[in-house]
């Protein structure tokens, strides 16, 4: 994989890539140039990896497991089918993830305040949590990171207390 630096060429109005032989080259080249963009990644291909694709294809792949996960074992009992070599290979799309340092967070279960890096979509009211509590029920899409960064927003539904 050689880094691919996406350049930006205001006078014609059109995007051009190049490759760098190195990191070395890409980071000198990254930091004294402003014209280029960050999060591109490619190889001798081709191929271009924006974050927005790859967090598009991490999140569904992440949503495909949840399904997968909630009709196991119906499926087992109704067609006798074992579904273990299906997540023996979401396992090592999990390793995939973990090797290029691209991390998924789910949050159903965590504590919920308004600093966090999620956008709530909806806010239920429970009269039996404590006063000033929130915690996060569901997940509707995940946080994605890319080594360290996010490039995607997790998204939750939030119950709170009825009295804040």
């Amino acid at each position: 994989m050689y880094p691919k630096v996406k350049i930006i060429n205001k006078d014609q109005k059109k995007d051009m890539f190049y490759f760098l032989g190195d990191m070395e080259t890409f980071n000198k080249c990254k930091s004294s140039c402003g014209l280029i963009a960050n999060g591109i990644i490619g190889d001798a291909s081709g191929l271009i990896l924006s974050p927005e694709i790859i967090s598009s294809l991490v999140i569904e792949i992440w949503r495909l497991e949840k399904r997968l996960l909630n009709i196991k074992n119906s499926m087992y009992e109704k067609i006798g089918t074992n579904t273990e070599p299906v997540f023996d290979q979401i396992q090592r799309i999990k390793d995939f993830y973990s090797k290029h340092e691209i991390e998924v967070r789910e949050h159903t279960g965590e504590d919920y305040n308004d600093g966090l890096s999620l956008r709530a979509l909806h806010f239920e009211t429970d009269d039996s949590m404590p006063k000033g509590t929130m915690k996060i029920i569901e997940t509707v899409k995940p946080t994605v990171s890319l080594r360290g960064n996010i490039i995607s927003h997790g998204e939750v539904v939030v119950v709170k207390s009825k009295e804040i």
